[in-house]
């Protein structure tokens, strides 16, 4: 998506999509939270357990250890489409992501990486765009581990 020639809306969509990602990259951990919307109307599906449908507390709680578990994060965000609803934004996209998942305990770590497709649902609130529900999926015949170009 050409962010540039996009209406303000899908740019504002996109940068939330974005700032979320940087957010994890960056171990902003405290802001992760921000951006679902709240409690009672978030949902989400994830690509790594727990398989069940999370809630924004639940959700919060497990970005927050996967970001600080990994170290050397890198992602990409590739074939981004923002579909207009009114006030709600469907976002589809591929994100490919990789890094070190290091163990504390035993000071090893492991590389992991990931291609997904990525359905996030953002509406808009008083304080902005918010994510009220994400579905991520990993591309079946993506290799599990590590050390895998993120394109």
């Amino acid at each position: 998506m050409d962010i540039r020639g996009a209406d303000a809306d899908k740019r504002d969509v996109a940068s939330v999509i974005f700032s979320f990602f940087e957010a994890g990259k960056n171990k902003d951990l405290a802001a992760l939270g921000r951006f679902h919307s709240a409690h009672g109307s978030f949902s989400k599906f994830d690509e790594n357990p727990p398989y069940t449908r999370q809630n924004s507390q639940d959700a919060f709680v497990h970005e927050q250890a996967a970001f600080a578990n990994i170290s050397d994060y890198e992602y990409s965000i590739d074939d981004l489409r923002i579909d207009m609803l009114g006030s709600v934004a469907v976002a589809t996209f591929y994100l490919a992501y990789r890094g070190m998942f290091v163990n504390d305990y035993s000071f090893e770590g492991s590389p992991v990486s990931s291609r997904a497709r990525v359905t996030m649902v953002l509406s808009r609130s008083e304080n902005g765009w918010q994510i009220v529900h994400e579905h991520l999926s990993r591309f079946p015949d993506w290799p599990s581990g590590g050390g895998e170009s993120l394109k």
